[in-house]
């Protein structure tokens, strides 16, 4: 009996697996997400993305051999796509230093998958992982809100990086809500139901206000996944009742630009009069796809490099639109492999549905996932974001949630030998 009980309390004591590199990987999240530089006095002058980055890697190298390296296929296409687009910016003929620079930003990319996956190894960590996603995306869509610069009538982010233009703005908030509602779900505290409600009611009325066609679009795709996901298949259906009183107030209040946008959308065929800014807007992103496409038939192994179609653009504008931009600059290779990560993320989630009595975080939190994922792969054909940390999260997120339920899918099936309670030996003994 005291043999079995001795490997229990070691357990009990010995320290959480890979502490230091998930408080690495928290620190990174913040500094990514709630970008502190921009709005607490002398931060600026501080490379913190940059230290933060070393904190993971160093936090990957001291913790070595506790990371489990069966790599799951979507870290292993992570890694031949940046390896991909290494030689692209190497072998690059427009402009060799602009490409390395973009991929020594995009790099650190790789360490933070493999933190993710390595150390967010419970549904609390992960939680608290999406908590400061979702925390700081809606604390920036209610403090532009609030600000409210809206240059042309379009709403624009009140930090910079990823929320600085509109479009990106409108598609990070749509890749978040999801996140939120689950989160929402989840807590058992009314008040934090409430705050959640009101983040994600300000949320909605943000992309609204950004006037961003491609966010719209990605909304409606999100809304959809998270209706039937979460108001049909749990039987939540006054969730239905809320969608249109909602969708409704936002239009009367701030779904003016939006619906003037997508009226002014529509060209001139015979003419090709572009009368309007949005009409503008819709004819110069038909004609730089069709321009990104032939880039991508004129160099289809290696591309121009990455960060270099805006110089061979003519007009020094990127490709708005992900799938052609990482073909036009890494080429087809890198074009199949990006394919092929997100549809292993896609193909974790549908994995995580089959399993049997999985928990409510976990179906919750597969759901958002999922939503997200159906967001980003819908609205990035309206934006250039390959090179963006955002979507690279989410798929490591889907290989932690698949690790994790595999791994309390195992422990509710039996107990090992190796853990055997005091008190089942009790009963062996009196046997």
């Amino acid at each position: 009996m005291e043999e079995a009980i001795r490997p229990s309390a070691k357990r009990r004591n010995r320290p959480v697996p890979l502490a230091f590199a998930y408080v690495g990987l928290v620190l990174f999240m913040i500094v990514y997400f709630a970008r502190p530089e921009d709005w607490i006095p002398g931060l600026a002058v501080v490379p913190l993305a940059k230290i933060t980055g070393l904190l993971i890697l160093l936090a990957l190298a001291f913790s070595f051999s506790e990371i489990r390296w069966n790599l799951p296929r979507e870290v292993t296409f992570l890694i031949l796509l940046i390896t991909q687009l290494w030689f692209a910016a190497v072998l690059s003929s427009v402009w060799k230093a602009g490409a390395v620079n973009v991929m020594v930003d995009f790099s650190k990319v790789l360490p933070l998958a493999l933190v993710i996956y390595a150390a967010v190894r419970s549904t609390n960590r992960l939680r608290w992982i999406l908590f400061v996603q979702a925390a700081s995306v809606a604390a920036i869509a209610f403090a532009s809100i609030v600000n409210r610069h809206a240059p042309g009538g379009r709403l624009q982010g009140a930090l910079s990086g990823i929320y600085a233009n509109p479009n990106d703005l409108a598609l990070v908030i749509d890749l978040t809500l999801p996140i939120c509602l689950a989160l929402a779900v989840i807590t058992r505290s009314i008040w934090g139901k409430v705050a959640w409600a009101l983040a994600m009611i300000a949320m909605i009325y943000a992309v609204f206000l950004t006037a961003s066609r491609g966010g719209a679009i990605a909304l409606v795709i999100a809304a959809m996944v998270c209706l039937w996901q979460v108001g049909f298949r749990d039987r939540r259906f006054y969730l239905f009742l809320l969608v249109p009183v909602a969708v409704l107030g936002i239009l009367v209040y701030g779904g003016n630009s939006l619906k003037q946008r997508f009226e002014q959308t529509k060209i001139d065929s015979e003419t090709n009069r572009r009368d309007t800014e949005a009409s503008g807007s819709a004819q110069e992103r038909k004609e730089l796809l069709v321009q990104s496409l032939k880039v991508t038939a004129q160099h289809p192994v290696f591309g121009i490099g990455p960060g270099n179609f805006v110089i061979v653009s003519g007009v020094w504008h990127v490709s708005h639109n992900s799938y052609t931009q990482i073909s036009a600059e890494g080429g087809i290779p890198a074009f199949l492999l990006y394919l092929l990560i997100f549809w292993r993320a896609s193909s974790n989630l549908r994995r995580i549905r089959k399993y049997p009595r999985t928990g409510k975080a976990i179906q919750l939190l597969c759901m958002a996932l999922e939503a997200s994922l159906a967001a980003y792969l819908v609205g990035s054909f309206f934006g250039s974001l390959a090179y963006q940390l955002f979507p690279y999260c989410l798929v490591a997120h889907t290989s932690s949630l698949l690790l994790i339920t595999h791994r309390e899918r195992l422990a509710s099936s039996g107990t090992p030998k190796s853990q055997v309670t005091p008190a089942q030996v009790e009963v062996t003994v009196w046997q």
